[in-house]
Order: C-alpha cells, then structure tokens, then sequence
C-alpha cells in the first residue's frame, strides 16, 4: 500500500493511492476458525487518484461506471458498495468533495482480491485528505470491520496482503505473524467464473454443520499445512512448498469446495513441464488454480 499527494495547491494536492491485490495460498475457511493462513501480495494493483473539487460532491470514475453522490450522505449501492461505505466512515471528516479516478491492473472478477485492495487504497487516500497517517494496524482493522459490515464473514487475509504486501502468515485475531519477501515464479489459471466468497462461506458453514466434529480436524490440518508453507517460504524451500501445496489441494478437496472445472484445470496442470504442484486460490467452487 502505497499514498503521495502532488500540485501546487498545497491545501488541497492531488492524492494518489495503490493497494496490490493478493492471492490465498493456503488456509482457506480454515481461518475464519482462528487457523492459520497463508496469503500473499500480487503484482496488480488498484490505483486511486483523488483530485479535490470546491463542493461536497464526489465523483467517482472507474471501469465499473461513473457515480456522482454527495459526501455527507453517499450512495453505497453496487458497483461501489466499498467506496460508498469508505465514504460513509470517513466522509464527514474531509474538508471537501472530489474526484475518484479508479484504475486496476486485473479485472474485477478473477479472485485476485480487487475488493479488499480498492477498499485499502480508497482508505488510504480518504485518510490523507484528512491529513492523518493510521498505522497499518489501524488501516487493516478500519477495512475489515468495513468489509464485514457489507459481506458479514470475513478473515481480513486478502486485506492484510493489500496493506502490507509480501507473503503473510496471518490469523484472525487479527495478526501478521510473519512476512517474506522472496517467493517462487507461479501461474495462475482463471476458472471462467466466481462463485461469491460469502455464497460459498454459506455453504462450507451448511456443510460443517452435518459433520460430528465441525470440520475441527480438518481445520486443524489445514493450520499445520500453512504453517508448513510458511517455513518453506522462510526456506527458500519450494520443492517442500509443492508438496505443501498438494497436500493444501487435498485438503480443499475434503471441504467439498473444488469442482468439476477446478478438478480438470487441475489435472492438466499436472501434465505440464516445470509445474510441481497445483491449488485451488481462494474461497473454491470458481476463482482459480495457483501452480
């Protein structure tokens, strides 16, 4: 997570902002339980530029639409559930209106955290209009209590990747328990579709209400699975990486969140050269497969 301000206008500067999007490694569901997980950063980011205007209008531009609202009572309906709810935390506090210029190097729809990422960095840049610098800290728990406020259940992960970047050992308390900075070359392979993370949440949560044991040792070898990865990462270790990897596939698969298009994309990454082990990224039942 990145701000600069810029422009001659020293009261009232051009305010830039970026978050990376991030991608789940392992731990999965399993850390809306108080496991483990494993996320990290990628190299696409949301950028955000915040022009001042002499009103308490805010327009926002982005290639999900254009909105025009006010900011003392702003429209948070889609597409721009999360700016419009930034708005409503922060709103009230900013001197004056502006412009909101939303530009992302991913789409908006294949998991890679665009959401938890133009949450951060539309955060961020409200907090420098209002001439305050929160900690990360702060600026994580800001956006997750903002995020469950719109979704309900949420770890907070993809969020801690867009605040602080690299590879993250996190858990729900919420806490960065360890960061690397060196991670091997991967792919990354779209399914074609997403399944909204809360619809899946929806049915994990049906699911582990039928079994005896509520998926406690399941989860719990997930938490061993992410911390695995986790050493491998502060290793270098990428070969014990792959095969942390397959096991965090394995257990995707028992959760019940991998389907027939995950399961095939799956299978043909394992024919091909140079790839040693392939997993679902995310929530599962769409998103896509980390090789």
């Amino acid at each position: 997570m990145s701000v600069s301000a810029s422009g001659s206008e020293a009261e009232n500067p051009v305010i830039t902002s970026s978050a990376p999007g991030s991608l789940m490694i392992t731990g999965e569901h399993a850390v809306l339980h108080g496991a483990r997980s494993l996320v990290g950063a990628v190299d696409q980011r949301v950028q955000v530029q915040l022009t001042p205007r002499p009103d308490r209008q805010v327009e926002i531009y982005s290639a999900l639409g254009r909105r025009q609202t006010a900011l003392d009572a702003p429209d948070a309906s889609p597409p721009f559930t999360f700016i419009g709810r930034a708005l409503s935390s922060l709103g009230a506090g900013c001197p004056t209106g502006f412009r909101l210029d939303i530009t992302a190097d991913m789409p908006p729809d294949v998991g890679l955290g665009s959401s938890s990422a133009v949450t951060v960095a539309t955060l961020a840049a409200l907090h420098a209009l209002r001439k305050e610098t929160p900690t990360r800290e702060a600026l994580h728990a800001e956006a997750l209590a903002l995020v469950r406020g719109v979704q309900g259940a949420a770890s907070g992960s993809d969020l801690a990747a867009s605040v602080w970047g690299g590879v993250l050992l996190y858990t729900q308390a919420p806490a960065v328990l360890a960061r690397h900075l060196q991670f091997p070359g991967i792919s990354l392979v779209y399914a074609g579709y997403k399944t909204p993370t809360a619809e899946v949440i929806r049915r994990v949560e049906a699911r582990r209400a039928t079994v005896a044991d509520g998926f406690c040792d399941l989860y719990h070898r997930m938490d061993a699975c992410s911390v695995a990865a986790n050493e491998a990462f502060a290793m270098g270790d990428w070969q014990g990486l792959a095969g942390t990897l397959a096991q965090g596939q394995a257990l995707m698969e028992e959760l019940g969140v991998c389907d027939d298009t995950l399961t095939d994309i799956i299978r043909r990454l394992k024919g091909q050269p140079h790839i040693t082990a392939s997993k679902i990224s995310g929530s599962g039942l769409g998103d896509g497969v980390l090789a």
